[in-house]
């Protein structure tokens, strides 16, 4: 019996230690998790914020004069980039596994995401950021 070729597919193994290997679909779901997370943190100091109004409304308006500092406004633009990256990415997961064709574009797909993201943030964070940009806030 002679040595034919090895039909053995050739299978990459990843270096001893290394989980993650940097693809755009590792780095859509690290944004993912850490978009969610920050979304989910948002919603719990909202609550909070919100509750002020019955312990003390006095507190909740002097908290919600703090809105309208600087520092707090960048917050909101990062806020607003992970609603609007979180909403889009998901709305990709779902194509990628309900359509099968939408595997093999998941690269495009992301891209799409990416663009979409920055096409409606960046306008978005212009006008929360519109008063300073004026001069009408001062922070």
């Amino acid at each position: 019996m002679s040595a034919g070729p090895d039909l053995a597919p050739a299978v990459r193994a990843a270096p001893a230690g290394t989980v993650y290997r940097g693809r755009s679909g590792q780095w859509a779901f690290i944004g993912h998790r850490i978009s969610g997370v920050l979304v989910f943190l948002f919603l719990l100091l909202h609550i909070v914020d919100v509750s002020l109004i019955n312990i003390d409304p006095h507190l909740y308006d002097e908290v919600h004069e703090l809105y309208g500092n600087v520092v707090l406004r960048l917050f909101e633009v990062g806020l607003l980039f992970a609603l609007v990256f979180h909403a889009l990415n998901g709305i990709r997961i779902v194509m990628v596994d309900l359509f099968p064709g939408a595997v093999r574009r998941e690269r495009r797909l992301l891209a799409a995401v990416v663009f979409l993201t920055l096409a409606t943030c960046i306008p978005g964070g212009y006008v929360i950021l519109l008063p300073f940009i004026e001069g009408t806030l001062t922070g």
